[in-house]
This record gives structure tokens, sequence and C-alpha cells, in this order.
């Protein structure tokens, strides 16, 4: 131990820490090592002597500081890393907010070729979306001050701290539609004049009543978003899904990933009860289940979605499914295109490829709040190299 260097056991200790690690000790303690020392060289090498030393402070540092775990981690800390069950190489990248699991081949590394690392860094998304009233006036939210942003049959749509919220109105003979959507790069989250709440990530939107009638609840999204809806046995909630489907609940919280370039739309169930009807209107033909916490329900996006069936996986990582809500990506085995479409919608970037790339897995968690060109020296240790040319990324092997 005084001579700061790891062992071949120890290194093998550390990664067997990480993969079992549930509070997010092991965690704080490389958080601990990397902000007392200058970043170590990009490409980790865990037999290399600063990465020796690292792996030795990290598990004497764990090692003392085991029996006073704290009850919580801060959001956006990880936490734990799931295993990799198939037969591949395990690389672990120790950078600060960001431990990697990477399914690979040992003979072709990644690489990001130094150009990309020179050019003008391509910052994460943030807040902000523009919101449509019924005659058509747009409003950004992005540059809106706080306050009342428009009155609609009595409700007031309110902007404060980065958040929208409608409250008033009475239930009117005749609905008055408002838009909210995000572009790529931008989330946001709202507050309903029924009380319920919705998140909205990059690239997606809501059409809702400024104020809802008293029989039904119903909104029409695209995109990807979260719900927690307001329970009225009275009245359902009803959302309508890319015109392919629909979703009837009471109160409960839940999250829709419907992008049309995904291969199929998604519906987590975190917890309540869901019914989901494949077709826009609830066709008497289309398939219908009926979902309970921890489900997902699927449905392919090509084809008629009336016919195409819904398909139920139990047990779904739910942390994965809302992982992009509580301000973070879980790749947990996502392949490379995967991955890619995730960052052109957070970064606002165009994705090339060119020919014959591979499509290896990932598997890990990471915070959202990160360049791109961090992002990518993150994911040094893969089948591919990236390539940035302003707003555009390319492939290649």
């Amino acid at each position: 131990m005084e001579q700061h260097t790891a062992s071949e056991e120890e290194c093998q200790e550390l990664i067997n820490l990480i993969n079992s690690d549930e509070t997010g000790t092991v965690i704080e303690s490389i958080n601990a090592f990397h902000s007392a020392r200058p970043v170590l060289e990009p490409r980790p090498d865990l037999q290399s002597s600063p990465w020796k030393e690292g792996i030795q402070e990290v598990l004497q540092a764990y090692k003392t500081r085991e029996n006073t775990i704290p009850d919580a981690a801060p959001r956006g800390r990880l936490r734990s890393l799931k295993r990799i069950s198939w037969a591949a190489a395990a690389v672990i990248v120790l950078t600060a907010g960001a431990y990697f699991f990477l399914t690979i081949n040992k003979e072709t590394p990644i690489t990001v070729e130094p150009e990309a690392m020179a050019a003008k860094p391509i910052l994460p998304g943030t807040n902000g979306a523009t919101l449509t009233l019924a005659d058509g006036t747009e409003v950004s939210l992005d540059s809106a001050r706080d306050g009342v942003i428009a009155s609609q049959q009595g409700a007031n749509a309110v902007l404060a701290n980065g958040q929208l919220s409608y409250a008033g109105g009475k239930a009117p003979a005749e609905l008055v539609y408002n838009t909210l959507s995000t572009p790529k790069g931008r989330q946001f989250h709202m507050t309903m004049a029924d009380g319920s709440k919705i998140w909205l990530n990059a690239g997606s939107s809501v059409r809702f009543p400024a104020v809802f009638g008293s029989n039904e609840r119903k909104v029409y999204i695209t995109g990807e978003v979260y719900f927690e809806v307001a329970r009225n046995q009275a009245s359902p909630f009803i959302v309508i899904v890319n015109n392919r489907a629909g979703i009837e609940v009471l109160g409960t919280s839940f999250n829709v990933n419907s992008y049309e370039n995904e291969e199929q739309m998604n519906t987590t169930l975190v917890d309540g009860s869901v019914k989901i009807s494949a077709g826009a209107t609830n066709q008497a033909n289309g398939s219908t289940v009926v979902l309970k916490p921890g489900q997902q329900a699927r449905i392919s996006n090509s084809g008629n979605a009336a016919s195409a069936g819904i398909s139920v996986i139990n047990d779904v990582d739910l942390d994965k499914a809302v992982a992009w809500k509580n301000g973070y990506f879980n790749f947990g085995k996502a392949s490379l295109r995967e991955v890619m479409r995730q960052l052109e919608r957070w970064y606002d970037i165009e994705v090339v490829y060119e020919k014959d790339v591979p499509n290896p897995q990932f598997i890990g968690k990471m915070t959202r709040n990160i360049s791109l060109q961090d992002l990518f020296q993150i994911l040094e240790s893969s089948e591919v190299n990236f390539r940035i040319e302003g707003k555009k990324v390319i492939v290649t092997k």
C-alpha cells in the first residue's frame, strides 16, 4: 500500500466492487480521487502506474468508509452497473461523472480523432420549449420571463423557475387546445390544469386543452413524454400516441417513448394501471392490454398499428426507461445506433455512418450534463471512431 501500486488482484477487486456497488460508495471514492488530482491519461490502462494508484486509493477509501455509507446519493451520481453476462472484454472507464462497462472487441479499440477533440465543444441540451396557443401565437419559453404567459378560458399559463403551470378555469363548452413542443437539445416540465404533470424529452410534443372537459382528459403526444396523472375517476385520462395507439389511465405514472425513428413504441408503467390500445381511436379490431407496474408494452413502428399487435415485457428496467427524466443516460445493453439516436436528440447533431460500421453494445450510466466531446472521451473503448465536423458526427470503423 505504501508504494501506491495496485496488484492484479486489487484491479479485479475494484471491478467486482463496482459491479456490485448498490450504494454509490465506490463511485464516491473514485470521485474523491479524481477531484484531488489532475486528469489521468484519457485511455485508461488498469496496469499503468497512475491507474494502479487510483485503484489502490479507491479500494483503501472504500474499506475505511464502508461502515459510514450515506443514506442517499445526490441526483446524477452513478449508483450501480449491471453485470455483463456475455463473453466480451469489460473495460472500466474511470472519468469524473461516468462509469461504464462496454462490450468490445479487444483488438479494435475506439478512438476519437484529434480534430474532434479540438472542435468547438458541443454542449448538452437544456430546459426550453415553445408554447403554441390556440390562435397560433408561439411563445418561446427559453427566453420568456417568469409570470403569466397566456390566459384562456379562465385559466392562466404561468412560467416560474423554468416550469409551466396551468391553473383556474371551469370545464368549457368547447375545448381550446395548446401545444407544448421541445426541439432537439431541449426538455421541459409542465403541470396541466387538472394537476397532472408531464416531462417532455428532446424532440417531443404534447397537444392538450387549456382547460379539460368534464367527461374525459385527452392529450396527443409525439416523441417521449413521462406522465404523473392526477386521479379523477369521473374523468379518465387518455393519451393518443402518434395517432397509432391510445392509453387510458385514471391516476398513475408512466413513460411513453414514441420516436418514429425507433423500431417500436414503448409504454413503461411505473405505478398504477394503464390500458393500451393499438390504433389511435381504439378500433374494435385492435389489440388491447392492461399493464401492471414494471411492465412495458411494445408496438411496432412499422405497418398498421391496429394490426401490429402489442407485446408485453415483464420486469423491465424502470431506471433505464425514465433515466432521461432524472438527468442521465442509461445505455443498458443499447447498440451503438440506439446510443447515437439518443445523442442526436439531446445534442442536436446529425449522425452519419460510413460503410460497414459495426454495432457494438454498451452498458452504463452517465450524466446528461456533459459536452459531446467529453462523452466521446468516455466512450473510447469499442469498435468505432468518431469525427466531428460542425454539428455533424461521422462514425467510422
